[in-house]
């Protein structure tokens, strides 16, 4: 199975959203448990990786090669900007806030997009 070989970015994508799934249905379990801190800790963990999906994909796919962490990045971008909307969302309280909703957003595609610069300056 070459695609789920250390060091591509598919492996990276399953792990990453794998790790998200679980996160969010441990939120959901912690919050329907009245277990407030552990929530609000999951909540923390849930917002760094939605903002830093292309880096979480690299990481956990063991991304080595400049190109493949570029592909790794843009990929992560465009999932990140759906898990940024809902995101803004909840932190708004589970209404439609377009200023939550494109906070998130602005602050994941500007990391991402810096990232991007930065990796394709080692080619």
């Amino acid at each position: 199975m070459e695609w789920f070989s250390k060091g591509s970015y598919l492996r990276g994508i399953l792990l990453s959203a794998t790790l998200f799934t679980l996160l969010f249905i441990t939120h959901i379990v912690f919050a329907a448990n009245g277990y407030s801190t552990l929530f609000k800790i999951i909540a923390i963990i849930i917002t760094i990786h939605a903002i830093a999906v292309g880096p979480t994909i690299i990481i956990l796919g063991h991304i080595s090669d400049v190109k493949t962490k570029i592909i790794a990045l843009k990929i992560g971008l465009v999932i990140a900007i759906p898990l940024n909307i809902g995101l803004g969302w909840a932190y708004a309280g589970m209404v439609i806030s377009i200023t939550w909703m494109a906070s998130f957003v602005v602050l994941a595609t500007v990391s991402h997009l810096v990232a991007i610069r930065r990796t394709e300056r080692l080619l």
